[in-house]
């Protein structure tokens, strides 16, 4: 595990401290988020969640704009992921904190996984990667939180690029969309608070689809 510090931010809990220090660097704004990745992560124990084990089992899971919660590693272990990235650059030290809190909770009781935490902007960390690798997420990751219109489809084309190509790009309540991809979108109720219904969009390439077919067909 590692992650690159940005002092300005050390011990910073303050949310809208760190949102006005995001909009100085220029690269998109600091919002806590989790709750969309919390219901990803509550929704994998449900019977059609477990399609969610299918898509994360042994891939290497990169999530976008990871936030202050451990639920995108708690997800990517549970459902036996090859390793965990959070890309963060405006809370990179409490999510480490989150993430070691969950590891001890769950000691011995949840698959541990190698992860480590990425200070940058989703765009520098995604254009520093080889093609075909990844298995990207991104939860809750809208216009207003992101520099611009041309920053986005930057960002969606290094997706494109990156992610294994018989993988899916899940997008929970995010408005990343690549268009060259063919996106199918599925809609459930938050576990926690069944009131609620949650969105969740897989965006994938013909390989992606013909390798999960039969799960998709049961949607």
């Amino acid at each position: 595990m590692s992650y690159q510090s940005h002092s300005k931010l050390e011990g910073i809990r303050d949310w809208r401290v760190r949102l006005s220090h995001s909009r100085d660097e220029g690269t998109g704004f600091a919002a806590p988020g989790g709750e969309f990745t919390r219901a990803l992560f509550e929704w994998s124990f449900t019977p059609k969640g477990k399609i969610l084990h299918s898509l994360l089992k042994g891939r290497r899971v990169v999530e976008l704009g990871a936030g202050m919660m451990s639920y995108g590693y708690a997800l990517a272990s549970t459902c036996g992921a090859r390793n965990f990235v959070a890309v963060e650059p405006f809370y990179h030290d409490i999510q480490e904190k989150s993430i070691l809190s969950h590891l001890s909770k769950n000691n011995g009781l949840s698959y541990r996984i190698p992860y480590k935490i990425v200070a940058k902007d989703m765009l520098a960390y995604l254009e520093e990667e080889p093609d075909d690798l990844l298995c990207i997420m991104a939860c809750g990751i809208e216009d207003c939180i992101l520099p611009g219109p041309d920053y986005r489809k930057k960002v969606e084309n290094q997706i494109v690029r990156t992610m294994e190509k018989n993988s899916f790009f899940l997008s929970s309540h995010s408005d990343l969309f690549p268009q060259s991809l063919k996106h199918i979108e599925m809609i459930f109720r938050r576990p926690s608070n069944p009131k609620v219904f949650d969105r969740l969009r897989l965006h994938g390439g013909k390989l992606a689809y013909e390798r999960h077919k039969d799960e998709l067909n049961r949607f």
